[in-house]
């Protein structure tokens, strides 16, 4: 029975009735109601309980809903409103002034009748609990907001723009702006590097670059730009919270950064941005950052500066854009900009042209000192200037603290103390000097910066991962030869002043004297020396008593000197390790060296001496002797190389010493013996006179790990080639090739093999055949030239095997005769499949370069060279698709007169990057079909007249063209063989 129905209930009582009984009666009905009365309450209690549940529970729902859509829009920067806040404010005090109600009520259902009298405790907990009832059920009513959130702070925008100069009217720059916004545009390359030294504008670049993008039609899809400073002192919490306040974002500073990390993930996921970290130094770990880096995102987009290429590769960046320093007239523009018109003052003009080259191309630098003397018009001033600069004096106050002062960082940056001292040795050599890094590493050994105690490759190697690093830090550079580096003349100037900073702290250990034409009397506080550097001084004569008390020198250098001898006191440098006197032309005649017993390294390259100098014999430790260029070289003694059993390394290229391989010579000269008896001896380089088998033997010249053997008969060449790491180089100079016998064991060794007016075939593929030859499998490099008998490269006729497998550069040099590359018909697959670079200059016969036959082998194919061929009319005939040439990317073209067509259209080129053509008068159409097809192309070079009669399929193509087009300029003179210039 429902409790309404018996809290209705009577009883009717008997008429009569005594009074005892009447007592009992009527307690037992009030006993009986009373009890009825208390199960009601506790039914109606459990029912009010129930429905109160159920509204807190739908209150709860509610408000669940709310604040997730607050927290939705809390990572978009909004906020709740206040009507919202308030709501969740009551939601939460009612919450906790119902919690206990319920909880009480629970416990008197679960005590059921146990207190039944308890009635009117129940009763008003009934009542309370209804108006509870009431209130949730208002505030369920009342939570239908117009807005949930608002806006916390202003819109976030699409790109903040960034302060500094701007680079309109700097063609160079405006380029690279170009070209990095190509990049961003596609898709496979999502983390760019713009990488160079300090103070070459990589800020300014990327600042500008940053600006532009508000109107670029990148920001199509791209939300947002994020520009990040980074600097030296990076600071992890620091770069997460500029990222949240670009994103309008509040993180809690005492959070950890695993938490900062989740709200920025949460909130970039849903986002296409481009985060722009700026003046990185060390690997940044951007998943720890918060930064979305999973395989399948594709809205994240990296653009990063760096003074170092190592941080590029530590950041898995997938194109580095090196950003080099002004030439020469960029730098005067941004020189004459900051200086002003005082500049073309006639009497201050060359001063500043000379202050503008001493800033070595450094925009830092340039706009630094352009600012100091801006409007000075007193040429005393620029006197003083340029004095101070060409003594690394930075006499400007600006000038140390805004350049040299940020170059040392780079300095300070080097992994270790080591790497410091190579870079600062560095410094010895004259300014804009080319130093062979071969030199430079063995002065890093004679200075024990190296570990001299490894065979002569790990030392090498050791010292080109060294040179490697300083490249990669931006202090090196390439040096204008193959071989060599330099440093930037402002980078000098700042070795030179951290050099001199330290010399006034500790006593100096290294002395370079330069534009001297005397010698100098004595070195000041020389007890402690271990370098002397005399490179390219014009003195002729040493003083005699230079270099006693010098006993711990290690290195000599004295190489470009004028001198004609060196005084007897050299042998008091009982320590020296290195004795360097290359190109030292004037120089005839050497004392003994017997007594300098430490010797590693003698270099004599390019002297007059006739004779080795006697006691050459006792350096027993010597591991390099270099004999290059000594055309003067008659004698040396029998038992002087025999003596050398720790040699490694003996260069005698174009060298003017006959070799004989007769074991005891009457003149009591050396023998090609003396030199078969050196064990250590890994690299040799000479020059002979006649094949010799025993010479050339096969087991002995793959022993070796490098040689460049030149057989010249009755010659030899006064600019040899420079040979790579570890390469086997055969050079031959009028040989007969098919008559002369005992070449097999040099054709079989030889990485790279040079034909120079040689005769007796009309094919290499014959000299495979004539020698039983296999292949010529172990060539990389071929190089052929003068040889009016070649006809082809490689001829069908004459070969039923592959040949030439592993050839990768090959260079065709006036061969008068040459009418094809490939002819016949060649084994399908094999010959020329690693081809990477063909160059081909006065093959007047030659029509076409690279026949469809060829093509079908070239899939490595990089690079085209062709100049002067006067009947070359296609570079590449048949159909040509993408998929036959995935990897060219250079070609240059010049001084083709009936050059027609480069090769039919394509649609894509995958990877071309450079195309020049100068003087092809009737090369008017370009072989490109789609403008799409040209990503990867950065530059077009040509004569302006030319490009004015270029027609293309449409103006989309022709735009797109114009934007990577670059004029050459004409020389002065036409009498030159290269009339054109960038």
């Amino acid at each position: 029975m429902p409790y309404k129905s018996l809290a209705k209930h009577s009883f009717t009582t008997p008429l009569a009735m005594d009074p005892l009984s009447s007592v009992i009666v009527e307690t037992g009905r009030c006993i009986f109601t009373f009890l009825f009365t208390g199960i009601a309450t506790l039914l109606k209690l459990r029912h009010d309980t129930d429905c109160l549940r159920k509204e807190i529970q739908k209150l709860e729902d509610r408000k669940n809903g709310i604040e997730e859509a607050v927290r939705l829009a809390e990572t978009e920067g909004k906020c709740a409103t206040e009507q919202v806040k308030g709501w969740l404010r009551k939601v939460e005090e009612i919450g906790r002034e119902v919690r206990p109600l319920l909880e009480k009520a629970d416990r008197i259902v679960v005590q059921g009748c146990n207190l039944c009298w308890n009635v009117i405790p129940r009763y008003r907990l009934c009542r309370r609990m209804v108006k509870k009832r009431l209130e949730v059920m208002q505030l369920i009513s009342s939570c239908n907001f117009d807005n949930v959130v608002m806006d916390k702070k202003s819109p976030v925008r699409a790109v903040e723009k960034q302060q500094g100069p701007s680079l309109a009217g700097q063609r160079e720059a405006e380029e690279m702006i170009y070209k990095l916004m190509e990049l961003l545009k596609g898709g496979e390359n999502n983390r760019i590097a713009v990488w160079g030294m300090g103070g070459v504008g990589k800020t300014t670049l990327v600042r500008n670059l940053n600006n532009k993008l508000e109107s670029s039609s990148l920001m199509e899809s791209i939300d947002i730009v994020i520009w990040i400073t980074v600097s030296k002192d990076f600071d992890l919490k620091k770069v997460q919270s500029q990222i949240a306040k670009r994103l309008n974002l509040e993180l809690d500073a005492n959070d950890a950064i695993e938490e900062r990390a989740k709200m920025l993930l949460k909130r970039l996921m849903n986002k296409k941005f481009l985060l722009i970290l700026d003046d990185v130094w060390e690997q940044i770990d951007l998943d720890i950052v918060g930064i979305p880096q999973s395989d399948d995102q594709a809205n994240c987009k990296i653009l990063l500066t760096t003074r170092s290429l190592d941080v590029c590769r530590a950041m898995m960046t997938d194109k580095e854009i090196k950003l080099d320093v002004l030439k020469e007239a960029a730098a005067w523009n941004l020189f004459a900009q900051n200086a002003g018109d005082v500049v073309e003052v006639p009497g201050i003009n060359p001063l500043a042209r000379a202050v503008t080259r001493e800033c070595g191309g450094l925009p830092l630098a340039l706009k630094t000192v352009g600012k100091s003397m801006r409007n000075k018009r007193r040429i005393e001033l620029w006197k003083h200037a340029l004095h101070h600069l060409r003594r690394s004096d930075p006499h400007i106050k600006h000038i140390k603290d805004e350049v040299y002062h940020r170059l040392k960082l780079s300095y300070d940056s080097l992994p270790s103390k080591t790497l410091q001292s190579c870079f600062l040795f560095c410094s010895l050599y004259p300014e804009n000097y080319s130093i062979r890094t071969n030199e430079l590493i063995q002065c890093w050994m004679a200075k024990s910066l190296i570990n001299e105690h490894q065979p002569l490759e790990e030392c090498f190697n050791d010292g080109i991962a060294l040179i490697e690093t300083l490249k990669d830090s931006c202090l090196l550079e390439e040096g204008e030869y193959a071989g060599t580096v330099k440093l930037n003349d402002v980078v000098r100037d700042v070795a030179i002043w951290i050099s001199t900073k330290q010399g006034s702290e500790e006593p100096c250990t290294s002395i370079s004297v330069r534009n001297i034409t005397k010698s100098p009397k004595q070195f000041s506080g020389s007890s402690e020396l271990n370098v002397i550097f005399l490179v390219g001084n014009p003195i002729d004569k040493i003083r005699d008593n230079l270099f006693q008390g010098l006993g711990k020198v290690r290195v000599l250098n004295l190489s470009q000197s004028h001198i004609v001898s060196l005084p007897a006191s050299i042998s008091q440098l009982c320590e020296l390790r290195a004795l360097l006197l290359r190109d030292c032309c004037y120089l005839e005649k050497l004392h003994s060296l017997g007594t300098l017993y430490e010797l590693r390294v003698v270099d004599l390259s390019g002297t007059r001496l006739r004779e080795l100098p006697n006691g050459t014999s006792k350096l027993n430790k010597l591991r390099e002797l270099h004999l290059s260029r000594t055309h003067h070289l008659e004698t040396i003694e029998a038992g002087t190389i025999s003596g050398l059993q720790s040699l490694e390394l003996l260069d005698m290229s174009c060298s003017a010493y006959k070799w004989d391989t007769r074991c005891n010579r009457e003149d009591g000269r050396a023998s090609f013996n003396e030199i078969l008896t050196l064990e250590q001896l890994s690299i040799v380089k000479l020059r002979l006179d006649k094949v010799d088998p025993l010479v050339l033997d096969a087991a002995w010249l793959t022993k070796l790990r490098e040689f460049d053997i030149q057989i010249s008969t009755g010659s030899y060449d006064s600019n040899p080639l420079a040979t790579q790491h570890d390469e086997k180089r055969a050079i031959l100079r009028g040989v007969d090739l098919m008559g002369t016998k005992g070449l097999n064991g040099l054709l079989t060794a030889a990485s790279a093999l040079d034909l120079v007016i040689c005769g007796g075939i009309s094919a290499l593929s014959e000299l495979s055949v004539s020698h039983g030859l296999s292949s010529l499998k172990s060539l990389k490099s071929l190089s052929i030239s003068k040889c009016d008998c070649i006809t082809s490269l490689i001829s069908g006729n004459t070969i039923s095997r592959t040949i030439l497998p592993n050839l990768e550069h090959l260079s065709l040099n006036r061969l008068e005769n040459l009418g094809e590359i490939l002819g016949g018909m060649v084994p399908r697959k094999g010959c020329l499949r690693w081809l990477k670079t063909i160059e081909v200059v006065d093959c007047k016969k030659l029509k076409t370069l690279i026949s469809f036959a060829l093509l079908q082998q070239v899939k490595h194919l990089e690079e085209i060279k062709v100049k002067n061929c006067r009947k070359m009319k296609y570079i590449m005939s048949g159909e040509v698709s993408a998929e036959m040439i995935p990897k060219l990317r250079i070609i240059e073209l010049s001084d083709l007169a009936m050059l027609k067509s480069i090769c039919s259209r394509l649609p894509a080129w995958p990877a071309l990057e450079t195309l020049e053509i100068s003087n092809c008068p009737m090369l008017t159409k370009l072989p490109f079909a789609t403008s799409n097809g040209i990503a990867s192309l950065k530059e077009i070079r040509g004569e302006l007249q030319w490009w004015n009669r270029v027609t293309c399929t449409n103006d989309k193509i022709r735009y797109s063209l114009q934007q990577r087009f670059q004029p050459l300029q004409p020389l002065q003179s036409p009498n030159m063989d290269d009339r054109w210039v960038r």
